[in-house]
C-alpha cells in the first residue's frame, strides 16, 4: 500500500487537492542538511470524494495500491526504454543508419509517445486512483 500524509488545500464538491511533501528515503537522514542528495518536493495530488467528511486543511492520508507504483514505473520508464532499444535495433540492423540519425530517431520516437500519454491523461486518471482518510492524530508528520 503506498501511503502519504498530506493537508487539504481545496474541495470543490468531491473534488479534493490535497498537498503531500514527497521525500526520498534520505531526505529523513540527519544528515541530510550537509548532503545534496536529500530532496523533496510538494506535490498536489486531486481526490474524488464524495462523502463530505473533510474540510479544507484537515490532516488526511491518502492510499492507493502497490500495483499503482508498479503501472506508474511502466508508464514512466519501461515502455520509454524499450521503445528507445527497439528505434536503435530497427535503424542500427534493419535500416541501416549511421550513429547520429540512430540516436536522433530514437530519441524522436519519444516526442508521439508522450503526446499520446497526454491524450490518455484523462483516462489514466481513471487508472491512477487514490482513496482519503483522516489521519491518526497520534501520527502526524512535518507538512
Amino acid at each position: 500500500m503506498i501511503e502519504h500524509e498530506g493537508i487539504i488545500e481545496h474541495i470543490d464538491g468531491n473534488h479534493i487537492k490535497v498537498r503531500i511533501l514527497q521525500q526520498s528515503a534520505c531526505s529523513a537522514c540527519h544528515a541530510k542538511g550537509y548532503c545534496t542528495a536529500a530532496d523533496s518536493s510538494e506535490k498536489t495530488v486531486d481526490i474524488v470524494d464524495s462523502s463530505g467528511r473533510f474540510k479544507v486543511h484537515d490532516r488526511v492520508t491518502i492510499e492507493g495500491k502497490a500495483s499503482l507504483g508498479y503501472k506508474a514505473v511502466l508508464w514512466a520508464y519501461v515502455i520509454p526504454l524499450v521503445l528507445i532499444v527497439a528505434m536503435v535495433i530497427l535503424s542500427t540492423y534493419i535500416w541501416h543508419l549511421n550513429e547520429i540519425q540512430t540516436a536522433l530517431l530514437a530519441i524522436s520516437i519519444l516526442a508521439p509517445y508522450y503526446v499520446l500519454l497526454y491524450l490518455l491523461r484523462n483516462k489514466m486518471t481513471k487508472i491512477f486512483t487514490f482513496t482519503i482518510k483522516k489521519s491518526d492524530s497520534t501520527n502526524q508528520s512535518l507538512l
